[in-house]
């Protein structure tokens, strides 16, 4: 099966942000660890984290997944097979620091699952006879 690799704009951003020895490592994890991606193996043999499961309409599933390239470093991405063509798309999102990719990662996702997510319902919740508004999805 081929693979290939698509980048956004934030990610060719971010990836600016770093210097040329942590470029080399981020793409060359990557390079390495892409034909372990593809397999069913365990999360911790392909490094890859899913920090939420988004509630998306439908049989869709989230295919959003935080890699770790190392100990302080991220490449938010997604995972993507294409059957009609036999190919694997992986799409690199964003590069961050690991101390903030759990709410990067959030940000994605929502970002990128906008149209797919749940319609967010509003509860109202009754505490001491004030009102209070609670969305849920």
């Amino acid at each position: 099966m081929e693979i290939i690799f698509e980048s956004t704009e934030e990610f060719e951003a971010d990836l600016r942000t770093y210097s040329q020895a942590e470029h080399d490592i981020i793409v060359q994890q990557l390079h390495e660890y892409s034909c372990l991606l593809l397999q069913d193996k365990g999360y911790e043999k392909r490094r890859l984290h899913q920090f939420c499961q988004f509630d998306l309409l439908g049989d869709y599933a989230s295919s959003l997944y935080s890699f770790i390239v190392n100990y302080y470093l991220r490449v938010i991405l997604t995972i993507d097979d294409d059957p009609i063509f036999g190919r694997t798309i992986i799409t690199l999102f964003r590069v961050v620091d690991s101390q903030f990719v759990a709410q990067v990662y959030q940000q994605v996702g929502e970002s990128i699952y906008q149209s797919f997510l749940q319609p967010t319902q509003l509860i109202e919740v009754k505490s001491n006879h004030v009102k209070v508004a609670a969305i849920t999805r």
